[in-house]
């Protein structure tokens, strides 16, 4: 992490306009594709992450290589080495561009659920699931099928929702609510919630 060298995945490689192999991603390279107006905080996150350790998340926008602009929420978390001094931080990046492109609210919810895949609205849901909670993808899904079954909200609907709610930047307050696993509340584990 010293060497301010960063991985990234195919997937963001396109969210910045580029092919794998076209640029050697860098936390600065990072940084000049962010928003001007969003690159204090996306550079405050880093900084915190990198001095404190722990989990966080930030919305903000990308531009990417062409110029086009990139709605996104990134969640991260802090590896600490053997001594306990942060070593790396892993992240996952979500792009949200098409979706906050309907309007937020219930509405927006059917309407995100009729307009586009339901897979990709759940397999965004989990992204964010996955970042709040430190959770596997199984894990993840699993939470959101049993907070459907605990509202009686339909899966692909519960997942629009929680599109709309990173979109409007209440994402903590509505995932901070749910209830903890079932497996959890059995007393077989307890629930990880970032600090």
């Amino acid at each position: 992490m010293s060497t301010g060298l960063t991985e990234w995945s195919e997937g963001m490689y396109l969210i910045h306009g580029y092919t794998k192999g076209e640029v050697v991603p860098t936390v600065e390279l990072v940084l000049s594709h962010k928003h001007p107006r969003d690159r204090d905080a996306a550079r405050q996150l880093i900084q915190t992450l990198t001095r404190e350790g722990g989990q966080g998340s930030n919305f903000h926008r990308i531009l990417d290589s062409k110029g086009h602009e990139h709605r996104v929420l990134t969640v991260a978390e802090a590896e600490r080495d053997e001594t306990g001094k942060v070593s790396a931080i892993h992240g996952l990046t979500i792009d949200l561009t098409r979706a906050i492109a309907v309007e937020s609210g219930r509405a927006a919810a059917e309407a995100l659920v009729n307009a586009y895949a339901t897979r990709g609205i759940i397999e965004q849901a989990k992204g964010i699931i996955m970042g709040y909670f430190n959770v596997s993808p199984g894990e993840a899904f699993d939470r959101l099928a049993e907070q459907s079954q605990n509202t009686n909200i339909k899966v692909a609907i519960l997942a629009a929702q929680l599109v709309a709610a990173a979109e409007e930047l209440c994402i903590h307050e509505v995932l901070g609510q749910w209830p903890a696993p079932r497996a959890a509340r059995q007393g077989s584990g307890r629930p990880h919630h970032p600090a």
